[in-house]
Order: C-alpha cells, then sequence, then structure tokens
C-alpha cells in the first residue's frame, strides 16, 4: 500500500539533493496557501492540476517542488508545441525506421524485427508504464529490460495552450482513466491506481481550453505577488546562495514595482526576470551605498535581463539620473 501523498510547498526538502543553480532548486520554491491547496484537492481526487498565470510566476516550477517533496528524482516534461498530436504524450512509433528494417531484414532472410522496438516512450506513457511491475510488462511486451517500476512518476504538460485545439480533446479518456491504446501493437496500457501519476499541467492562456477538459481538471491561477513583502518572502527563499546585499535587493525590487507600474514600458516584467537580473545586478559592480538609480553604468550592464525590446531598455536607461 503505497503512502498518501503530502504537499507542504515550501521550506527545506529533507533528503533532496541541492540544485546547482539556486533559481531552479526545489527548496526554494515557495508556493502560497491557495496553491497548496489546490494540489491537495488534485492529489486527493486523484485529477490533473491545471495551472495558469503570467509567464514566470513559477507554474513549471511547480512540478519539479512536487517532485522533490514526493521523492521522485526526475519529472517526465512534455513540451507541447503548436504541432503536437495527442498520441505523442504517451509513445512515438517510428514506422520509416520500421519500414527501412523490415527491408533489411528479408533481404538477409531474418525474421522482422518486433514492433515494440520501433516505439519510443514519451512522458505520460512513460509515467503509466512505470506503475506496473516486470511481469505485467513482460505479458503486455514480451520484455521487462530497463523497466523502472512499480514506482510513481510526476507528469509536466507544459504550455497545453500552444498545442492544436483537438489536442486536449483527444486526451479526455485517457487523462481521466490514466490509460492509452498502442494500435501498432494492438495493447492498452493503463496505469495501477496505486501508482498513478501525477499531473501538472501549465498554461499561458492564450487560448481558451475546451470545457470538457476543464471539468477534467482540478484549476488554479498563480497571481502575481500583490506586494514587496509578498514578493520579498519569494526571493528571500531564491536567493539564499546570492551574494547581493540586501539593501540592493530592497532597491532593486522597488524599482522593479516601479516599472510594473509604469504604463510608458511596452511589457511589465515577470517575476522570473526580476530573478534573472538581480543575478546580473551580483556580478555588476554596484556600490550598496548608493541608490541604484544613481549608478547608470551598473544598471546599464544588467538592464537587458529585465528588458526585452529596444523601447524598453532605451527608457529604462533614461531612468538613471
Amino acid at each position: 500500500m503505497t503512502t498518501p501523498l503530502r504537499f507542504v510547498g515550501q521550506g527545506p526538502i529533507p533528503g533532496a539533493r541541492v540544485h546547482p543553480d539556486p533559481l531552479k532548486d526545489p527548496a526554494g520554491y515557495r508556493a502560497g496557501d491557495d496553491l497548496v491547496r489546490a494540489v491537495e484537492v488534485a492529489l486527493a481526487l486523484g485529477m490533473p492540476l491545471l495551472v495558469t498565470g503570467d509567464p514566470g510566476t513559477g507554474k513549471t516550477q511547480l512540478a519539479y517542488r512536487m517532485a522533490a517533496e514526493f521523492g521522485i528524482d526526475e519529472v517526465l516534461r512534455f513540451d507541447t508545441k503548436s504541432s503536437s498530436q495527442a498520441p505523442e504524450l504517451f509513445y512515438q512509433f517510428d514506422a520509416i525506421r520500421r519500414f527501412a528494417q523490415a527491408q533489411l531484414d528479408a533481404t538477409a532472410g531474418r525474421e522482422p524485427m518486433p514492433a515494440r522496438q520501433f516505439v519510443r516512450w514519451q512522458a505520460l506513457g512513460t509515467a503509466i508504464l512505470r506503475t506496473r511491475d516486470a511481469a505485467w510488462m513482460r505479458s503486455k511486451l514480451g520484455s521487462a529490460e530497463g523497466h523502472v517500476g512499480p514506482t510513481r512518476s510526476v507528469v509536466l504538460i507544459d504550455e497545453i495552450d500552444k498545442a492544436p485545439r483537438d489536442f486536449p480533446n483527444d486526451l479526455l479518456n485517457q487523462i481521466e482513466n490514466r490509460e492509452f491504446y498502442v494500435p501498432e501493437l494492438d495493447q492498452t496500457f493503463d496505469a495501477d491506481p496505486a501508482f498513478a501519476p501525477v499531473v501538472v499541467i501549465t498554461s499561458n492562456s492564450e487560448k481558451q481550453l475546451p470545457e470538457a477538459f476543464l471539468r477534467r481538471c482540478v484549476y488554479h491561477h498563480i497571481e502575481f505577488p500583490k506586494d514587496h513583502g509578498e514578493l520579498q518572502q519569494i526571493l528571500g527563499a531564491r536567493l539564499q546562495r546570492l551574494t547581493l546585499p540586501t539593501k540592493v535587493q530592497q532597491d532593486a525590487v522597488n524599482l522593479f514595482f516601479a516599472v510594473r507600474e509604469d504604463k510608458r514600458f511596452s511589457r511589465a516584467p515577470s517575476t522570473s526576470e526580476l530573478l534573472d537580473w538581480l543575478r546580473a545586478l551580483a556580478i555588476a559592480k554596484i556600490d550598496p551605498d548608493r541608490p541604484l538609480r544613481q549608478q547608470p553604468a551598473a544598471l546599464s550592464a544588467a538592464a537587458s535581463a529585465l528588458f526585452k525590446t529596444r523601447e524598453d531598455l532605451e527608457h529604462a536607461r533614461s531612468l538613471a539620473t
């Protein structure tokens, strides 16, 4: 019997490895109370968690925090593209290589290689297979070589709104039942409920997802931090290993909020861009005893981490006095 999963969402993770990049270390992730509750609901109901929010608010990194807390070494990630099709979330079949191999086998008088040799398992397909033991794998595929299981996985389906509209509709039953069919093998693969994968789906809300798909998900929207204090808490967790004086960090956050509220900028920078900017400031020659606005050379050197258009860069440099 598996132990029920529990999500804390912030603070140290006992037994977890320290990530070499402090901005990607799951221990530095800080989930708000509402997000923690949404994760708990998704876990309790066994449903995927759909997370929306502005780019850079931590949607993707949530999956890595969850995996670290659950003692799972890797996140099985599927990066959605505009050309993605639903079966690609589970597997890919190399029909061209199979045809070429069949020609070679026929010429050499050999038995053709089994179809399973031409299947590449993808994120959710791998997670479903890993819920099963070696005997089950042998019964389905005739081999369990290299099989890892039974175990639970965390699956990240990143930026699902990039996919064609039919993509989420084509996943309805597979997502709900944790199963998929491979016609090339004439086999259906389903997950052992005791090790059902934890699925996190992110969206930048570039397009509306179908209602039928939304009904099968638990939903949460990550808001941008409402005030300086909340943002400082996020920074404090992320920047513990960054050598940047506290006074400079506070000055940078104040300037960051001023930029976000300044309508003359074409876009409001995100939290992740603020973190990148602070890292850039840490390696710039900053005088901690002078306001950032009075250090144009240092600001200019780090500005490209925060501003992503020529007009915004020029306006940012004009703010330094």
